[in-house]
């Protein structure tokens, strides 16, 4: 992290660029939380990048190496989230958590395009380690990484303790105000949700949910352009947001892709998607259009 104007920013390869990603679940109706072939992790990091986004932040899951792989190969950012208990988590869960925790930095942390580990999403589990607990699960990620940036909470609770590197807020729809501190960087952690539903692709007819639904893509994509519009207004303050999401799961039809991977946009409407991130990206950084965020390396701080 290094000092902005108006306080932290995160900086790859000694450059401040704003991170404009998806939230990713992973998800496939033929293999649900695995993917039905290698070509199938490649092609959702494809499309993410042919939105023009330039990080991934993968929803609650952890993903085969070859996902990573693909990652590491389009210079794409990532956003590693823990997987969390929903419901229900008590204090026996702990040891649990942090051998699966240890899992996860051990055996995907060789791969560059993580740059951040978000220990807990909104309030999924953390209350799980009250009081000290929930400072030692910070300060384990740290001594098993010390590299990479935390988010403690996004978009919880107790993101209020600011114990992590960002102060990090959902908003839906439209991308909320959050300002960094002295030691945080700011993020818009989720926001969106903006949903068309395609006839003939829903998963259950009829019981699509989207926290706006539009009857045409061109007003969805006239909307996001507003969004991406406010951030771009902001990034002396926020440094990355989260849009919800890659693809519809399930009763969630907020995805830019149906569930089966249809793009729901003409080729006219997706260039303005894309437009409309590359103009965020290169507010924040003129040298940095569409391009990888690194060069072969990372270099987070």
């Amino acid at each position: 992290l290094e000092d902005g104007r108006h306080g932290k920013q995160p900086h790859l390869n000694g450059k401040f660029t704003f991170l404009t990603g998806f939230l990713d679940q992973s998800w496939w109706p033929d293999g649900q939380y695995t993917a039905p072939s290698d070509e199938a992790l490649k092609f959702d990091l494809d499309a993410t990048k042919m939105f023009g986004f330039n990080m991934v932040r993968l929803h609650e899951k952890v993903n085969s190496e070859r996902w990573y792989y693909h990652a590491d190969r389009l210079g794409l950012a990532v956003f590693q989230d823990m997987p969390q208990k929903y419901g229900g988590a008590t204090t026996e869960l702990q040891p649990v958590f942090y051998t699966e925790l240890e899992a996860m930095i051990h055996g995907r942390g060789n791969h560059p395009c993580i740059v951040q580990w978000t220990a807990f999403n909104e309030k999924d589990c953390w209350t799980a380690f009250p009081g000290p607990a929930f400072g030692d699960v910070i300060h384990r990620i740290r001594a098993l990484d010390p590299d990479r940036l935390v988010d403690s909470d996004s978009g919880g609770w107790a993101n209020n303790f600011h114990l992590g590197d960002c102060n990090d807020v959902h908003t839906y729809p439209s991308p909320g105000d959050v300002d960094p501190t002295d030691t945080q960087y700011a993020m818009v952690g989720e926001f969106g949700g903006l949903g068309v539903f395609v006839k003939g692709r829903e998963w259950a007819p009829g019981r699509c949910f989207a926290y706006r639904h539009f009857s045409h893509a061109s007003g969805q994509v006239g909307e996001f352009s507003k969004m991406c519009r406010s951030l771009q207004s902001r990034v002396d303050s926020v440094s990355a947001s989260v849009y919800t999401q890659t693809t519809d799961v399930e009763l969630e039809c907020d995805g830019f892709l149906t569930f089966d991977r249809i793009n729901k946009f003409t080729p006219a409407e997706t260039a303005s998607i894309r437009q409309a991130n590359e103009a965020t990206i290169h507010a924040s950084n003129p040298d940095l259009m569409h391009h990888s965020v690194w060069k072969g390396h990372r270099s987070a701080a």
